[in-house]
């Protein structure tokens, strides 16, 4: 049997030392590259709080993944008081580093459960 999207997705973050949960569930088509690039979808846009920050994933979400870390990273907006785009993210430790416009937002892994 072979894997869903949403499947291959988690399986792919792991790998590269990310949190399965990183991206909410439900991903319905994903492009993922021997390079690391990737282009997933989602049915509809998602809207997440984590560390009293609301996260919203858009339907189309793109980036390139590395060990530990997402650049290039598009689809994704933080908001506190502002949506400000997140540009990437950052495993350090026990938490990810967030690049939420020109501030950088570090959040517990535990915010992203699989």
């Amino acid at each position: 049997m072979s894997e869903t999207p949403d499947q291959r997705t988690r399986r792919v973050l792991r790998e590269h030392g990310l949190p399965e949960g990183l991206l909410p569930s439900g991903i319905t088509e994903a492009d993922i590259g021997d390079d690391g690039s990737f282009a997933v979808r989602l049915p509809r846009q998602v809207v997440r709080t984590h560390g009293g920050y609301k996260v919203r994933f858009g339907p189309a979400i793109s980036g390139v993944l590395g060990e530990g870390k997402v650049r290039k990273l598009e689809g994704v907006e933080a908001k506190q008081f502002l949506w400000f785009a997140v540009g990437g993210i950052d495993a350090e430790g026990d938490k990810l580093v967030f690049s939420v416009g020109p501030a950088k937002v570090p959040l517990p892994v535990s915010e992203f459960p699989s």
